[in-house]
């Protein structure tokens, strides 16, 4: 099930939104909390029994495990390591096998053609995600974070511990969370949860939920999917050894971008909407990052919940390491960067590509945005950029910074698009270099006033956090400042003018759902 298939919008979500409620009122929140448990299971079970299985047996091993960290006290320190270690493995070896296993021969033997994409393999859905919520749980009741030991419990009755494992397994199949994201914390999930008047009906998180789910819906229909035939055409060509003219490539790789953006931060809205429909926040995934200033910028902005958690647990720890082995070594600058910044950066980039599947496409991805990362970090901590920077006006210094943003990340998330490298080598040919025939070359109006309009909707136009700050929709990592220019500067009511837009795009919507497409973050 996926949230644009009309049955999810229409029967499901009503039916378990009435449930939740009634059910919350009649008993208690917690009693809500399991009604939500197997609707998630009901959302999910349609992607296979098996999958299923598999997710059920690695919450009850996480459980487990977690429940003996926040119980085992000091004396049993030792013990307690081996746990979040074998906890671990069982996490990341199961994603691991069922993601990767299937590649590794493809990836060893360029020879034999392109890796198999990820639509091609059983790779049990939302592993990705998944996997990651059950890891840093782990971390986190390893650490006893107080959220998380009030979440679950100490108690040792039977009545208790079911209880406590109930409240687990909700988490974690939360359907919004579930199958592309955000990556949550159960810090963050435990306080909306927790607050005394859980599953009591509010109205406005009923209208903001609402008002999130059908903006994220049209992102999605309206326009991603309107883009898909645009950039479909142009990675046919290439796929099959063909040239494409340079009109017709740059129309596609700007095409691709745009339906991968909005096709992203429409499923983000509607994840957070989703959530919010039932009173619980979940953080922001997703915030206007083509209007980034740069490398740096960018992972600030898109898929947050991605970057917050692998630095979490890669590069943090590998920093620090490179860190103080640089002093005890004494060794000099250039080396200290080396084994502290770069190498721990290069290492980040490679698991965020590989996070995406195991393609070369995707390590070049990952080799790109490491390099362009440790530059951008060198020359903005240089005192020519320091000197330089000062002199120059903020809205200037935005504006620099997006245009030369731009162009390398179009070319780069081709790599996303393109099922092996030579057929991203022949995409750049057709972007760079002259057409052998002229001829057949068109200006093709309709495509290019919707990629137009795309890219003034993404630069000039509030982004739905910004729209709805007054209500504050979900839960921020971090701030990112706001480049809408004053005049376009809205913020969202529950008032009849902004009902009658939602009901525009409603109609939008319903018009331009032809059939029923993924979001493309389900096939990584």
């Amino acid at each position: 099930m996926v949230f644009v298939d009309p049955f999810f919008l229409i029967v499901f979500l009503p039916v378990v939104l009435a449930g939740f409620y009634w059910v919350s009122t009649r008993f208690d929140g917690h009693a809500g909390l399991v009604l939500l448990l197997l609707a998630s299971i009901v959302f999910y079970v349609k992607f296979g029994a098996a999958f299923l299985a598999l997710l059920l047996a690695g919450i009850g091993v996480n459980f487990l495990v977690g429940a003996f960290l926040i119980k085992a006290g000091d004396a049993h320190r030792q013990g307690r390591w081996a746990a979040l270690v074998a906890g671990q493995i069982w996490n990341f070896g199961a994603l691991l096998y069922f993601k990767y296993w299937l590649h590794l021969g493809a990836l060893l033997s360029p020879s034999s053609g392109a890796a198999p994409g990820a639509a091609d393999l059983a790779i049990p859905v939302g592993i990705s995600f998944y996997t990651f919520h059950q890891a840093v749980f782990l971390m986190d009741a390893y650490a006893r974070k107080p959220e998380v030991v009030q979440y679950i419990g100490t108690a040792s009755d039977r009545v208790s511990r079911v209880r406590a494992a109930l409240r687990y397994a909700a988490f974690i199949c939360f359907f919004p969370q579930l199958v592309i994201g955000p990556i949550v914390y159960l810090s963050e999930f435990a306080p909306s949860v927790d607050r005394k008047g859980f599953g009591r009906f509010r109205r406005s998180d009923l209208e903001v939920g609402l008002t999130l789910v059908l903006i994220g819906l049209a992102k999605k229909v309206v326009i991603a999917d309107r883009l898909a035939p645009v950039s479909e055409k142009l990675f046919a060509m290439t796929s099959a050894g063909a040239a494409a003219d340079p009109v017709t490539a740059w129309m596609g790789v700007l095409a691709y971008f745009l339906q991968l953006y909005f096709d992203f931060s429409g499923y983000s809205d509607m994840a957070v909407g989703l959530a919010r429909m039932f009173g619980i926040r979940l953080p922001i995934n997703f915030d206007s990052p083509l209007r980034a200033t740069g490398i740096i910028d960018f992972y600030k902005r898109w898929h947050i919940t991605l970057t917050r958690v692998i630095v979490r647990f890669l590069f943090t720890p590998l920093a620090l390491w490179g860190t103080r082995r640089a002093f005890e070594w004494r060794l000099g600058r250039t080396s200290q960067k080396l084994i502290s910044s770069w190498l721990p950066l290069l290492i980040n980039f490679q698991v965020i590509a590989l996070w995406h599947g195991a393609l070369a496409t995707f390590l070049v991805f990952g080799l790109v945005h490491g390099l362009w990362y440790i530059l951008e970090t060198e020359v903005r901590a240089s005192r020519w950029w320091r000197t330089w920077s000062k002199t120059q006006p903020g809205d200037r210094l935005t504006a620099y910074g997006q245009a030369i943003t731009l162009v390398p990340l179009v070319l780069t998330f081709a790599l996303f698009a393109s099922p092996s490298l030579s057929s991203y080598g022949l995409l750049l040919e057709s972007l760079f270099l002259p057409p052998t025939d002229t001829s057949a070359m068109t200006f093709q109006v309709r495509e290019w006033a919707l990629i137009a309009a795309g890219f003034a909707i993404v630069w000039l136009m509030p982004n739905s956090t910004e729209l709805l700050a007054r209500y504050r929709p979900g839960l921020l990592s971090w701030p990112n400042p706001s480049t809408t220019p004053a005049v376009l500067v809205l913020r969202w009511r529950p008032d009849l003018a902004w009902a009658a837009f939602m009901l525009l795009l409603i109609t939008a919507a319903i018009y331009s759902q032809s059939q029923k497409s993924p979001f493309l973050y389900q096939g990584f």
